[in-house]
């Protein structure tokens, strides 16, 4: 009888070790054979010193019930063990679905042999699958990153004048609308003023279009430090136009900073340059920001022109507009 279920045991063990796939379908089943297989054996050798007849039907029948619920308590421990699993998995995939790419499935450990079972298979390759995900993830992200830096490059080439790095004429239409629109909703002070080189024409006939490119960006320079960073708008509108959009000063501050650029500009002195600047000022019963967009870009233009037709070289203000208009 023991060497019987030693040869069935070792048969087991042996088919146990040969087949990866269902090592966990074999280590519930070694459970069950120990548990309710051996217990029956031990009885048929007791039975060899009690009532044979009984004892032995007894034990015969305890034996065939348990070979016959052997298979189907292996199948049930399987299913249990393997659902166990599955459900950390779908947990794992439901973390996947969420986001959570940095959350990984503890491998199944299993001790019958070398081989890894499908079980364990599977969890490697979700393991994969998240790790890939995640790799793919982090290049997507740093792409998008890059991609919004190059736009927010692009847009800033696209406002911005090549030769003196300040804004285009492109920019100022769309952000004079734009601070009349805020100015009016706060009730701030705004200003524009449009600035002109006198003579530049001369000055590139004169010393050369190299020369005349200088002294633009140079102007550019003058305008960009005389302003506030990111409060006023300094502009370019083409050519020997240039311009600045003043926010939140009132119309003595906007023409200080007026004359500081005139005179700053005079200490080049190359050849007859000057500027002649126009300013305007926003009108404090503004409704409509486009309509007084168009206002203030005429009004200025009107200042400028009247300086230059007075002698170049000078600042107009609205004031001083209506003063020197009232002599005239």
């Amino acid at each position: 009888m023991f060497n019987i279920l030693k040869s069935k045991i070792k048969n087991f063990t042996n088919y146990s070790n040969q087949n990866g796939r269902n090592k966990l379908k074999a280590k519930s089943f070694a459970v069950v054979f120990l548990i309710l297989i051996l217990p029956a054996a031990a009885l048929l050798i007791i039975a060899e010193f009690a009532d044979k007849n009984s004892l032995a039907m007894y034990v015969c029948l305890h034996f065939s019930f348990c070979i016959a619920l052997c298979m189907p308590i292996a199948n049930w421990l399987e299913n249990w063990m393997v659902n166990s699993e599955l459900e950390k998995m779908n947990s794992f995939c439901v973390k996947l679905k969420q986001g959570k790419l940095n959350h990984r499935l503890d491998l199944y450990s299993n001790n019958i042999g070398a081989a890894t079972d499908e079980l364990s298979r599977l969890q490697q390759n979700l393991n994969w699958l998240a790790h890939s995900v995640a790799k793919r993830e982090s290049k997507f992200t740093e792409s998008l990153a890059k991609t919004r830096r190059d736009k927010e490059r692009l847009n800033l080439l696209s406002y911005t004048d090549h030769l003196t790095g300040l804004f285009n004429k492109r920019f100022f239409e769309l952000k004079l609308v734009e601070a009349c629109s805020k100015c009016m909703s706060c009730n701030t002070q705004l200003h524009l003023m449009l600035i002109d080189c006198d003579h530049f024409k001369e000055v590139n006939d004169i010393y050369g279009h190299q020369e005349g490119d200088r002294v633009l960006a140079e102007l550019g320079q003058i305008i960009n430090l005389s302003v506030r960073t990111g409060t006023d708008f300094p502009f370019r509108f083409g050519g020997d136009e240039f311009g600045a959009i003043l926010v939140g000063v009132d119309s003595t501050r906007c023409e200080k900073i007026a004359e500081r650029i005139r005179t700053r500009f005079a200490q080049i002195k190359l050849g007859k340059a000057s500027l002649s600047i126009g300013i305007s000022r926003l009108c404090c019963n503004a409704t409509d920001p486009e309509i007084e967009a168009e206002s203030l870009v005429k009004s200025a233009d009107k200042a400028l022109y009247f300086a230059k037709n007075t002698g170049r070289d000078k600042v107009i203000s609205p004031a001083r507009y209506k003063e020197i208009s009232k002599n005239m």
